[in-house]
């Protein structure tokens, strides 16, 4: 039985190919909104390959609705994107500490999508048959 302590659920994040149009639709038609850049989100990964992303964040009560466009070059959502489409990617939750709450996710039967080590994040899949994403993180 899991003991770890999700503090409260902080984001629901979308991957998509246009978030200009998404953002739009969503205002219009749910009343989401403002949006704002949250990240202008680059790097290279474990082998040397520039990729580039944005983040969005609209406030919505005490969650967050996040949408990440891939930009150039490959990340998570862009391999997402390819598999299942636009739509969504993960749910996040808050927890006090990602290593511990991580390694007890991955010793309950969890498995790593993503993380880099000294992040306050990371991906996982709980290994049940929706195949969605969780991701946990420190704010």
């Amino acid at each position: 039985m899991a003991k770890a302590k999700l503090k409260k659920l902080h984001h629901v994040s979308l991957a998509v190919k246009d978030a200009d149009q998404v953002m739009r639709a969503w205002e219009k038609v749910l009343g989401i909104g403002p949006w704002k850049l949250n990240a202008d989100m680059g790097g290279v990964d474990a082998k040397g390959r520039t990729w580039k992303a944005k983040e969005y964040w609209a406030q919505l009560g005490d969650t967050v609705i996040e949408i990440i466009q891939p930009v150039e070059g490959r990340i998570v959502q862009s391999r997402y994107l390819d598999d299942v489409g636009p739509g969504m990617h993960h749910i996040a939750f808050e927890v006090d500490d990602v290593e511990s709450t991580l390694e007890e996710l991955l010793e309950n039967g969890g498995e790593l999508v993503f993380h880099e080590p000294g992040k306050n994040w990371a991906y996982v899949r709980t290994g049940g048959p929706d195949g969605l994403i969780v991701e946990i993180s420190q704010h």
